[in-house]
């Protein structure tokens, strides 16, 4: 089977329908029992509803190619490297000095064409 025939299959379907029927089965149990139950079951009827959606998901071509993507970007997040709290505090205070710098310059430059206005005009 091809890619699109896995992806457009009666299963895939049907298990797309099933998890966002989870899903909602989830929000409308929260709403249903809004008087009855204390809000903290309510919410665990909610996750459990969008957890069951989700493994229903996973059960899917896309859903797990999602699932790879997401191990893939967690392995490529742990590769970064940040800058230490010295190298922070000398890039802040780079930028603080040129852009005091910079609206200093501007000011002197709208000064002076504004003298150059008065001057001619008056």
């Amino acid at each position: 089977m091809s890619q699109a025939d896995l992806s457009n299959s009666f299963g895939e379907k049907i298990r797309w329908w099933l998890a966002i029927a989870a899903v909602i089965a989830g929000v409308a149990g929260n709403l249903y029992f809004e008087d009855e139950l204390a809000t903290v079951l309510r919410v665990l009827i909610l996750l459990g509803g969008v957890v069951l959606g989700a493994l229903i998901a996973l059960t899917t071509h896309k859903g797990k190619s999602f699932f790879s993507f997401v191990k893939t970007s967690n392995i490529e997040r742990q590769k970064i490297v940040w800058p230490t709290r010295n190298e922070t505090l000398q890039t802040t205070l780079v930028v603080l000095v040129v852009v005091i710098v910079i609206g200093l310059f501007l000011s002197l430059v709208d000064f002076f064409f504004s003298w150059l206005v008065g001057y001619f005009f008056g």
